[in-house]
């Protein structure tokens, strides 16, 4: 016992003495001064301290100010020195606890310069914001301040003052990214730009998305695809791809849009990556009304074959020839594509062609990779749904939000596999300024449940990308990156500096707000009989071809929630159906989890904030299935080889 008394006592002093120093360490932080001219309001996150960028102050006087990368806010209001000052505060996902006498969340500070405030506010949105990637002002206040800045990329890189919606790819062995129109001190750029992010950089990407722009002579960002014709170019796609005559020969290649106006498009080109001039040379150029549409290619394997999926509906094989030929893109539909003379009264026609809807034995569209048709998408579903061809319940990708219950009806965002979750999980452009988070058993769905993990009081966040190369701690912490921007938005009020430019967030998987429904699934068991399997279930079994429909939504875990029962299967081999009981037969693993409360009664459990309208009583309360097609498609596997990055990262011979 006395050796454990001395190390006790041992490690007691240690720890005294290193209490001592932090103390010692945060006194001269807070006393370390601030210019004499400047009134510093940190803005940070209640739970772990950290400055949050863009958090908005507004006074009675329209007065506003934004928050810079590192959470700060320098006032320099000659006229308000001395004064006591009440700030509206708008934080995208932060806000102040308490509610004010107008009703709103507000804070009110005297404004002493030389001095300092700091404002804890608490995050409300899932995800967390890190810093702006892009544009100018990202340290300004911190810089007005005097705070030091060494180690921050504090620099105007390419004379980029804002660009739109990002499209990275990792290339040989590099991390690059594309982006759409930008807008430079004294011009804009209308055909992209596109840079490398410097990975030797430290804090990468918790702290900093280091970018190098490709650069014309006078230093600001180059256009990616310099056609001759006017118009806006718009770079849709980026991916490696083998040459068609040497399998050893990577070349970069992207697919762009040509818009003559923001809404009319009049060609889809394809070009390939010239490292030595910095620019995508177009090699094919085809008139096409088909509007733009940013896609994350998704490097995929299927059978024997490598390729990737461009959009959820678009795939094709990994060579340049087949990249450039969309007519022999597999697309995800229930469309077959018919002759006129042998239409019938069920045919629909859509640009000029003829097509009819397969539907299984059920009644419902059957969705598969098909070859000379057309995809699925939103744009096709909202055409069929408004002649009558198919019904509210037969669309696909149209996310429900678990919290609201509200829906939307097109995708725009990134799919990729999560190691963590074990599934394929979505960030999808939910209603204006929101990023939803779904998860799918495979690649093509079933997607139907969401949950909103981003959110921004009247602004817009659109065109989110998820960098799974930066994927840590086993797949549990993810980044996420969109465009900030007033664009789409009701008033279009643009906010200073931080409009139009990228902005990363940082999103926990293991959050306890994510217990995401699955899918429940009839299989056929015997000669007429079924039971009810999850993904994990029948994928042990190799039991996909017995899959019927989907019965409902419920959980494959508790989630550490005690409202989240157990559920067992106590049928024998010969029963036809299954036998659903609480109660464990001993030994037995759960089939799924569903939403109950276990003192007898109905109702949904107070901490559950799931939307009631979502939820039936079925062995519990699960949720409704109206609306999911069969669109599993277990083929399909992540090729994450074409996501590595090695400790040379971001040493290419030649520098953008």
């Amino acid at each position: 016992m006395i050796w454990k008394n001395r190390i006790c006592r041992s490690a007691c002093l240690q720890l005294l003495i290193l209490l001592v120093v932090c103390q010692i360490a945060e006194l001269k932080a807070a006393e370390k001064p601030v210019a004499a001219n400047v009134f510093l309001i940190r803005t940070v996150d209640a739970a772990d301290g950290r400055g949050i960028p863009l958090v908005e102050l507004e006074a009675f006087n329209a007065l506003t100010l934004q928050s810079d990368n590192l959470g700060n806010i320098a006032v320099c209001e000659p006229d308000l020195v001395g004064k006591t000052v009440r700030f509206l505060v708008r934080g995208h996902g932060y806000r102040v606890p308490q509610i004010d006498f107008f009703g709103e969340r507000s804070v009110t500070v005297k404004i002493e310069p030389g001095t300092s405030f700091t404002l804890a506010l608490e995050r409300t949105a899932i995800a967390e914001r890190l810093y702006r990637i892009t544009g100018s002002g990202r340290y300004r206040d911190s810089s007005l301040a005097g705070i030091d800045l060494a180690g921050q990329p504090f620099e105007l890189v390419g004379d980029v003052l804002g660009l739109d919606s990002a499209v990275p790819v990792v290339w040989q062995n590099r991390l690059l990214s594309f982006y759409g129109d930008t807008l430079g001190p004294n011009r804009i750029n209308l055909s992209g730009s596109g840079a490398e992010i410097d990975l030797t950089k430290s804090g990468v990407p918790d702290r900093q998305l280091p970018l190098r722009f490709f650069t014309e002579q006078e230093g600001f960002a180059s256009r990616m695809v310099p056609l001759v014709e006017p118009g806006f170019v718009w770079v849709e796609t980026v991916v490696p791809l083998l040459a068609d005559t040497d399998n050893d020969k990577e070349i970069l290649a992207c697919r762009y849009v040509v818009h003559k106006t923001l809404e009319e498009a009049v060609e889809t080109g394809y070009a390939v990556f010239d490292e030595l001039q910095g620019v995508f040379v177009p090699f094919r150029r085809i008139e096409s009304s088909r509007p733009h549409k940013s896609a994350r290619a998704v490097p995929v394997k299927y059978g024997e074959v490598t390729g990737f999926c461009l959009q959820p509906w678009e795939r094709v094989t990994r060579t340049l020839s087949a990249f450039s030929t969309p007519e022999d893109y597999d697309y995800y539909s229930c469309l077959t594509a018919i002759d006129p003379a042998s239409a019938t009264s069920d045919a629909c026609q859509i640009a000029g062609r003829n097509y009819e809807i397969e539907r299984g034995s059920d009644g419902r569209p059957q969705l598969k990779w098909r070859r000379g048709t057309l995809p699925y998408d939103a744009a096709v579903q909202k055409q069929l749904l408004k002649e009558g061809y198919i019904k509210a319940d037969e669309t696909w990708l149209s996310l429900i939000e678990l919290g609201t219950g509200r829906r939307i009806g097109d995708f725009t965002g990134s799919i990729s596999y999560n190691r963590y979750r074990d599934r394929w999980v979505m960030f999808a452009q939910g209603n204006t300024g929101e990023i939803w988070y779904s998860e799918a058993d495979t690649f093509t769905g079933p997607w139907l449940y969401a949950r909103k993990i981003i959110e921004h009081d009247a602004y817009n966040f659109y065109n989110p990308v998820h960098h799974p190369w930066f994927d840590a701690d086993d797949g549990r912490k993810v980044y996420i990156e969109g465009t900030f921007t007033a664009f789409f938005t009701a008033k279009e009020h643009k906010k200073p500096r931080s409009d139009y430019n990228q902005v990363m967030y940082r999103l926990q998987l293991d959050d306890g707000r994510l217990y995401m429904p699955c899918p429940v699934y009839r299989v056929r068991h015997g000669k007429d009989g079924y039971r009810l399997l999850t993904a994990e279930q029948i994928d042990r079994a190799s039991r996909w071809p017995d899959v019927e429909k989907v019965e409902f939504f419920a959980f494959d875990s508790d989630f550490d929630k005690p409202w989240l029962r157990a559920v067992y299967d106590h049928a024998a081999n010969e029963d036809g159906e299954p036998e659903l009981l609480f109660e464990s037969s001993g030994g037995d693993a759960p089939v799924y989890y569903v939403i109950d409360s276990g003192d007898g009664t109905v109702e949904k459990p107070a901490q559950c904030d799931i939307f009631d309208e979502l939820l039936i009583r079925k062995y519990g309360n699960v949720l409704r299935a109206d609306n999911a097609l069969l669109t599993f498609d277990p083929e399909i596997k992540l090729d994450s080889d074409l996501y590595q990055l090695s400790s040379t990262a971001s040493q290419p011979g030649r520098k953008p």
